[in-house]
């Protein structure tokens, strides 16, 4: 007898350790035993000795590893499946014992707590290791596993690779149109001059694809796919400009002033190839007077909700207004004002219409 209760405090006290919940049930599928573990779920053991396992088991779940219903179930379709089904109320054992059955439970709260279940049928358990079910008939013991952690990473995966292939796909759209885009300026740009040397064309075809190639790096590099800061792009636009439109003997310096607010990614390939025109312009004139000059770039955002985008510099007063920029201005929804020639620094303001 103490070699009985010791045995019994033993056991008990290592089922109370583990971190999963162990079960037995009887034929009809009601709790004789629960460990400690069940506090995952909201409850003490005692709460629930006595009552069906279907409590605790989300009712969507209920109709697929419920024995009396799955296998009611079957006797209607006259036809064993192929697959033993898997049940938390399980009474086979060996290789037809439920394995790694998914399921959901019930947490008392109310919210849901993933898990997996491996259980077997038990019906003669030689000594009563587990107080309180003498003269019982156990007929399924069982582990409830939780991985709620796993199933929750998992399905934090499956979203971030929807949005990717969302991203991919919008990034293709995004690619072919712009890639349309810089293919008519340079048909309207042979119509406009045709006389430029084939050099000189190539030269600004290769610096509308960088520009393309900044806002792609920007959009790769930003938390949200549909905004992008406005200080981190300029910052990075500035150094693009100067490095792809310096020339041997022009000296501009870009200085920039930017609120950091969002910029849409849908207006940032005209925008962007639009102030390279400006900028071309004023890197020319510097170029063929040998002058030094200084451009500020200012990207403001009001508490109105408008946007402006503004030049300054001297060398701007010599950029004449073309049919490329003013279809780049239109693609991006840019209201384009350039200021007198009469005033200490000249400039232009961009002002960024709302998208519809």
């Amino acid at each position: 007898m103490g070699e009985a209760s010791a045995a019994q405090t033993q056991m008990r006290t290592l089922l109370s350790s583990l971190p999963d919940i162990v079960y037995i049930l009887d034929e009809h599928g009601v709790f004789l035993f629960l460990n400690e573990s069940i506090s995952m779920l909201g409850y003490e053991p005692a709460e629930l000795i006595g009552q069906h396992f279907s409590l605790i088991i989300h009712p969507d779940d209920r109709p697929n590893i419920s024995r009396d219903i799955v296998v009611e179930r079957i006797r209607h379709a006259e036809k064993f499946p192929e697959i033993p089904p898997k049940l938390f109320d399980e009474r086979r054992s060996g290789e037809r014992m439920t394995r790694e059955l998914e399921v959901r439970l019930l947490h008392r709260d109310g919210h849901i707590v993933y898990a997996t279940v491996n259980a077997y049928g038990e019906r003669a358990l030689d000594i009563p290791l587990i107080s309180g079910l003498e003269g019982m008939a156990p007929q399924t013991v069982g582990v409830i596993h939780d991985v709620s952690a796993m199933h929750l990473y998992q399905q934090s995966l499956e979203e971030s690779l929807s949005v990717k292939e969302r991203l991919l796909r919008e990034m293709h759209h995004r690619v072919k149109s712009n890639l349309q885009l810089v293919a008519s300026l340079a048909h309207l740009q042979q119509l406009e001059t045709p006389s430029k040397p084939a050099e000189e064309l190539l030269r600004e075809l290769e610096s509308r694809v960088k520009s393309i190639a900044l806002v792609y790096e920007a959009l790769y590099q930003a938390e949200k796919v549909d905004k992008i800061p406005a200080r981190a792009f300029f910052s990075q636009f500035c150094r693009a400009a100067e490095e792809t439109l310096e020339r041997l003997g022009s000296r501009v310096h870009l200085h920039l002033h930017a609120d950091d607010c969002a910029l849409e990614v849908e207006r940032l390939v005209p925008l962007s190839l639009a102030l390279l025109e400006l900028l071309d312009g004023a890197y020319v004139h510097a170029y063929e007077t040998r002058s030094e000059t200084t451009i500020s770039l200012t990207y403001r955002c009001e508490a109105s909700g408008a946007r402006t985008l503004e030049l300054r510099g001297e060398s701007l007063s010599k950029v004449q207004p073309s049919s490329i920029l003013n279809v780049l201005l239109e693609q991006a929804g840019v209201s384009y004002e350039q200021y007198p020639r009469g005033i200490s620094e000249s400039g232009c303001k961009l002002l960024l219409h709302s998208p519809s």
